[in-house]
């Protein structure tokens, strides 16, 4: 089922459908959930009590940003309320490792558009009702404009990535990619890039040091707190995620004295733990401020800027994270 096609209202109240044909008891929404956020409040059949919060989008596929967000706001909310479980509902298909890392650092449950399917398989008549709904919102939408889809830019760029195999065979084609995609979504906020080479594992590495121009909010918040004029981005084509040793790699490029004090590491998959840690580190002990963009970070970049959203915001979402989960 094409749930993009839906109303939010519509969508949740399809949500509120299946979560009671699985069994569970849906309770009253308080006043204190709404204000936090939480759409449903509920039991299963072991007696535990559950927040839920549904997200619905419109577009086939949005930000991880925002599904991140989402994630975090939702586990606070658990915590908040004393539930012992989170649900977070989106209408789209998540790349599965997205969801697992989702599900593994906010301690919650994911339901997305491939899990929502399943369970309309087996409850028809829900189905049979919401596709009738379907049908008549698309009588009533007859001739209105859709959504804008990517510019062709933006296709291009995303389809380039999803095609790029990983591994050093093509780790040149991937510095030139992430180049290409950190130019179309921040210039002419960041300036053109220089670009340098050095020496590592058996590889000519390039490094691309973009000036921070203008006075975009977001970029002079970053010159402000790491006493920087420089964004230094590093590239990875590893086949699995970074790890300590690749983020204590650009740590050591930057440097206070040259004003290079904000990194961002371009991988193909989410961060291992050991780099996580050892970003915490950096800025901890040597106020070096690193982010870590996976593939789908970097597509969200490009998704942000066609859509005439802010690309900042991919980065933003990362940073309050970190920041928010950092302590002593």
């Amino acid at each position: 089922m094409d749930y993009s096609k839906f109303g939010w209202q519509e969508f949740e109240m399809l949500c509120a459908r299946l979560l009671q044909a699985s069994g569970y008891t849906l309770q009253r929404q308080g006043a204190r959930s709404q204000d936090i956020g939480v759409d449903f409040t509920f039991t299963d059949s072991s007696g535990e009590t559950w927040v839920a919060e549904v997200k619905h989008f419109t577009r086939p596929r949005t930000g991880t940003t925002v599904l991140r967000q989402a994630a975090v706001q939702l586990n606070s909310a658990k915590q908040l309320t004393g539930a012992t479980n989170g649900l977070l509902i989106v209408s789209m298909l998540l790349p599965q490792n997205l969801k697992e890392d989702i599900e593994a650092r906010e301690g919650i449950t994911v339901w997305d558009s491939r899990h929502l399917n399943g369970l309309l398989a087996n409850r028809p008549e829900v189905e049979r009702d919401f596709l009738l709904l379907l049908d008549a919102q698309a009588v009533a939408r007859r001739g209105l404009e859709q959504p804008a889809p990517l510019d062709p830019r933006a296709q291009e760029l995303i389809g380039r990535l999803e095609e790029l195999p990983p591994g050093k065979e093509t780790f040149r084609e991937f510095e030139d990619l992430c180049v290409e995609i950190l130019n179309y979504a921040f210039f002419p906020q960041l300036g053109v890039p220089s670009v340098q080479s050095r020496s590592e594992d058996g590889l000519d590495i390039r490094d691309a040091v973009f000036p921070i121009a203008g006075d975009h909010a977001f970029w002079q918040e970053i010159k402000r707190i790491c006493s920087t004029r420089f964004m230094v981005a590093e590239f990875k084509n590893y086949t699995q995620s970074v790890r300590q040793r690749e983020v204590e790699s650009i740590q050591q490029y930057l440097y206070s004295k040259a004003m290079r004090m904000f990194g961002v590491l371009c991988s193909r998959n989410q961060p291992s733990e050991s780099a996580l840690l050892a970003r915490r580190r950096a800025w901890v002990e040597a106020d070096k401020l690193i982010l870590l963009l996976s593939d789908e970070e970097l597509k969200d970049l490009v998704r942000a800027k066609s859509y005439g959203e802010k690309p900042t915001d991919v980065l933003d979402a990362q940073l309050g994270e970190f920041f928010l989960r950092l302590a002593p």
